[in-house]
């Protein structure tokens, strides 16, 4: 059976992650870095999984950005971010995701989900108990009440240090345990 990953900020190749995220990129050498989260990628991705990636992939050239998706299991879904202009800029490797967008919400059997490269303050059907998944903030937690979860890979709530991607259901039963926050007050119930 099929699953859904969810993933940010994976930043592939950025020489200088490992200074801004240091209790969870432990590799000062780019290319360690890259193999051990393609190793762990493939360690946890089928290919007929579904892999939400919510930006900032890439830190390097179109053809290495290539390279590196070949070796990425799963049929991919981009929602991006502030720094994918590798992607923006290169057809073919658009072509290589299954679907890109800006924002998206999914509706499936695990709820309503709202993925966005950014923390969201309000959005939709929150107060009804939809799920928001973000990234950019890498190693902090947004100062957001609610049913919102940071998905990067340097995420306090679920970032391990080995470079996992999160399944769904399991941000599902930690989101679970967070209250529901009524529409526009704050409050929750």
């Amino acid at each position: 059976m099929s699953k859904i990953f969810i993933t940010s900020d994976n930043h592939f190749s950025h020489r200088k992650i490992h200074k801004f995220c240091p209790k969870t990129r432990p590799h000062a050498e780019i290319d360690e870095m890259d193999r051990a989260m393609i190793a762990r990628w493939q360690e946890q991705v089928s290919l007929e999984d579904d892999v939400f990636v919510l930006g900032d992939v890439f830190f390097c050239d179109s053809q290495k950005a290539r390279n590196i998706m070949n070796q990425l299991p799963g049929q991919k879904h981009l929602i991006y971010g502030n720094h994918d202009e590798p992607i923006r800029t290169d057809i073919k490797l658009q072509n290589m995701f299954a679907s890109i967008q800006e924002y998206k919400e999914l509706n499936n059997s695990l709820g309503m989900w709202i993925f966005f490269h950014y923390p969201i303050w309000e959005w939709n059907k929150i107060h009804r108990g939809a799920y928001h998944c973000h990234g950019h903030i890498h190693e902090r937690l947004a100062d957001v009440p609610g049913r919102i979860a940071n998905v990067c890979v340097d995420s306090p709530t679920f970032g391990t240090g080995d470079y996992s991607l999160y399944e769904l259901e399991t941000v599902k039963r930690y989101l679970d345990k967070c209250p529901i926050r009524t529409h526009g007050t704050g409050k929750d119930l």
